[in-house]
């Protein structure tokens, strides 16, 4: 999906980042833990500890230290990465009827794998 502003901004995702990651912590999460850059250099870049970064991340609810929006915002700034925020898009700006379009669209793309994998489970030859 594509959604455009009067200002030009274009902002193209990867549809089923909701699926994926059911809150923003989630989401926030993976992309620390799979950036190209280990935690501690995300940390550094953000002006915290690895050990600070890590325990936000834990989002434990006994913990007093949390992931904040400013976190956040220095979160992207440092691994340059707005998968969270193509998350937020996906969650509060697409609606139910473009929700359904992709998964219609992805079925399509889908089916030929699906009907070579029925064949096979049903002992036919192709």
């Amino acid at each position: 999906m594509t959604v455009r502003a009067p200002s030009q901004l274009t902002i193209d995702f990867t549809p089923g980042l909701t699926e994926r990651h059911p809150t923003i912590m989630d989401c926030i999460r993976e992309c620390a833990y799979t950036h190209r850059n280990p935690l501690k250099t995300i940390a550094a870049d953000m002006d915290m500890s690895a050990s600070e970064l890590s325990r936000k991340l834990t989002n434990n609810s006994d913990d007093p230290r949390r992931m904040s929006v400013e976190d956040l915002v220095r979160f992207i700034a440092a691994t340059g990465d707005t998968t969270p925020i193509q998350w937020l898009v996906e969650r509060f700006m697409q609606d139910e009827n473009a929700k359904q379009q992709r998964a219609l669209s992805e079925l399509v793309r889908k089916m030929p794998d699906i009907l070579a994998l029925l064949k096979q489970a049903s002992g036919a030859t192709v």
